[in-house]
Order: C-alpha cells, then structure tokens, then sequence
C-alpha cells in the first residue's frame, strides 16, 4: 500500500474517533481542508486527492467513486474495511419528498498517526478542533465562505463540477513557488506510481 494511501485511511480513521458526526459528507469536508492547509503551508497535500468543487463543497471524486455504490449506498474497499465500518441512518424525508440518509464511518481500530509528518499530525488535530461538534451542513457551509477553494473555484468558472486545482492557492506565504510545488506533486505521483506497493 502506498503512503498516500495509508495517510487516506488513517485520516478516515483519526476523523471518525474525533469528531461528533463523522459522515460520509463531513469526512469529505475534512480531508478537503487538511489537504488544502498542508498545501498552503508546504506546496504539497497530505493525502494527494484531487477535489471537484460540488454543491455541497469540495469532494474527493476519486474516493467518492470508489466507495460508493448503486442505490445509494457505501461498499468499502478491503483495505478501508479493515480500518472501518459504515452505519446507514435514515434521516427523515427531505423537503422534496426523498429520503435523508447519513453514512457514519466508525473505526474499528485507533488511528496510527505515524505516518503522518508532525507537521500533518498538527494540521489533522487543528482541522479536528474546529470541527469536532460541527454538522455536515455547517462543515459544508463553512466550505462554501468567500476564499475558500471551492468558494474561488466556483466563482472562478461560474459553474460547480470543476476540478479544484491546487496550484490555485499558492499564496506568497507558501514557501514555494507554483513550478517547485507542481514539480513535487508530479515527483510523488510518479514515485507512487512505479514503486507505490
């Protein structure tokens, strides 16, 4: 398993011990902001998911691909199974007729926080404070204020959908440069690639 993906499904597992509701939508919230802060802060992102600027704010389509499946409904992965379980809840009847379902993921194990950086740990326990007793809804209304990646992306190309592209954000307090970050990130992808197990 590569690191990347280690990271990914420890961060699933630190969110779902730490933070009050840990839906499929807030997880979605929560590895958003800890990759964009670990980007703004390095010009590299923790778990190196690519985010698409939704209704409803940022999501990892790639994850969000690979986990769900037909009629609504999760099916993790083995190696995130192993980590992780998901409990359906019915929520009520939306305003539209449909039914309200939440995904909660509820680990089955302690999170192993070594394969993260030290600078990552703290980026991790910061996002959780802030959102420990958050909603999703607040955690997706908080994901939509004026700065955010996906508030500027969407204000950018007057549509949701759009990728949310990193290289976006690099401000003049990120120690690098948009060339040595993008360099980095297509260093990494590459070295997953070949030598990722």
């Amino acid at each position: 398993m590569n690191r990347n993906r280690q990271r990914l499904i420890e961060a699933l597992v630190f969110f779902g011990q730490t933070v009050k509701y840990p839906s499929k939508m807030m997880i979605y919230k929560l590895l958003a902001e800890v990759d964009f802060r670990h980007f703004k802060a390095t010009g590299v992102p923790v778990t190196h998911l690519q985010y698409e600027a939704w209704k409803r704010g940022p999501v990892p389509s790639e994850l969000h691909r690979e986990i769900s499946a037909p009629k609504e409904d999760i099916v993790l992965p083995v190696d995130m199974a192993s980590a992780l379980s998901i409990e359906k809840v019915d929520c009520g009847t939306a305003d539209d007729g449909s039914k309200k379902i939440m995904f909660l993921f509820h680990p089955k194990r302690k999170a192993n926080l070594k394969v993260f950086s030290p600078r990552q740990q703290e980026i991790l326990r910061q996002v959780v404070e802030i959102y420990k007793t958050a909603t999703p809804t607040e955690a997706s209304r908080a994901s939509h204020e004026p700065g955010t990646p996906w508030a500027e992306t969407v204000g950018r190309h007057r549509r949701e959908g759009d990728i949310i592209d990193y290289l976006d954000f690099i401000e003049k307090s990120t120690p690098v440069s948009k060339e040595e970050a993008r360099e980095m990130i297509d260093e990494l992808r590459a070295f997953d690639k070949n030598y990722g197990e």
